[in-house]
């Protein structure tokens, strides 16, 4: 029964002590989502310039003759999904992106 009230005492002490550091981590992770937050909204924001763009230098003429001429259909089926799998690199130079970065490498480090 002694160690039963021991093993009591000491787990109440320890989630006494704990509370306020999984209080702060849980603010800190909310804080970080809310980075990658903003990050995802200016990526969706910079993503459709970047596709009208890459369709534009689709439909150019070929450099030679030996290259079929793509059309607009052609040129945006082909990068209707830009940034589907490329988000990441496709924002690199955010500046939103780069503070949830940094933010995230700062919390890994921690």
């Amino acid at each position: 029964m002694n160690s039963h009230v021991f093993c009591t005492l000491v787990a109440l002490l320890l989630s006494a002590t704990l509370q306020p550091a999984f209080a702060q981590s849980r603010q800190t992770l909310k804080q970080l989502d809310e980075l990658d937050r903003k990050c995802e909204a200016a990526r969706d924001a910079v993503l459709p310039g970047i596709r009208e763009q890459l369709i534009a230098e689709c439909i150019l003429p070929p450099p030679t003759r030996r290259v079929r001429a793509r059309t607009l259909e052609e040129c945006e089926h082909y990068w209707n999904d830009f940034g589907v799998m490329q988000r990441q690199r496709a924002a690199l130079d955010l500046p939103e992106c780069q503070e949830a970065f940094q933010a995230r490498q700062q919390h890994r480090s921690r």
